[in-house]
C-alpha cells in the first residue's frame, strides 16, 4: 500500500529513493530526490504542501490513517519532517526530539488560521517556523536549504 494521495505530480527519478533502497550512492553530480513527511491538521493542506514538495524534485509522504506520528516517521525514515503546528502529535516535544534523533531534520509551519502558539517549542529545540502561504520560489529555496541540496 503507498502512502501518496492520489498519484505523482511528476516522474520518478532515476534517483528516486524507494522504501529500503538509500541514495548514498549518488555523486555530487547527480539530483538527489530525497523523502519528505508531511504532517498537517489539514488534509487539504497535506495535499498542497505534498505537490509542492514533489514539485521542488523531492519525494511526499504522508501518514497513513490512523498511523501514529512515530510509526510513519519509522516506516518512512525521511530525511525532513514537515510539521503543521497544529498538528496535535507530531508538532510536540515528544515527536520532535525522536525524529531528530534519527537524522531528520524539522521544519515547523502555521498559517494565519493555525490556533497553537509553539514559540516555545521552537525555541527550546532551536526549530524555526515558517508562514504558509510563501512566494511560490521561497518553498524549494528553504527545501534545498534544509536538505542541502541545490537546484
Amino acid at each position: 500500500m503507498t502512502d501518496q494521495l492520489g498519484p505523482p505530480l511528476a516522474p520518478p527519478t532515476p534517483h528516486a529513493r524507494r522504501q529500503g533502497h538509500p541514495t548514498d550512492s549518488n555523486t555530487d553530480d547527480d539530483v538527489s530526490r530525497h523523502d519528505v513527511l508531511i504532517f498537517s491538521a489539514d488534509p487539504l493542506a497535506a495535499a498542497l504542501l505534498g505537490a509542492a514538495v514533489e514539485l521542488a524534485g523531492h519525494a511526499p509522504h504522508f501518514p497513513q490513517p490512523r498511523e501514529a506520528a512515530r510509526a510513519a516517521l519509522l516506516r518512512t525514515r525521511p530525511r525532513l519532517a514537515l510539521i503543521d503546528c497544529d498538528h496535535e502529535e507530531a508538532c510536540a516535544e515528544s515527536f520532535v526530539g525522536p525524529a531528530l534523533m534519527t537524522g531528520a531534520k524539522v521544519q515547523l509551519f502555521r498559517s494565519r488560521r493555525t490556533k497553537r502558539d509553539v514559540s516555545e517549542l521552537a525555541r527550546r529545540l532551536e526549530l524555526s517556523v515558517v508562514d504558509l502561504p510563501m512566494e511560490h520560489e521561497a518553498l524549494p529555496i528553504l527545501l534545498n536549504d534544509l536538505l542541502g541540496t541545490t537546484t
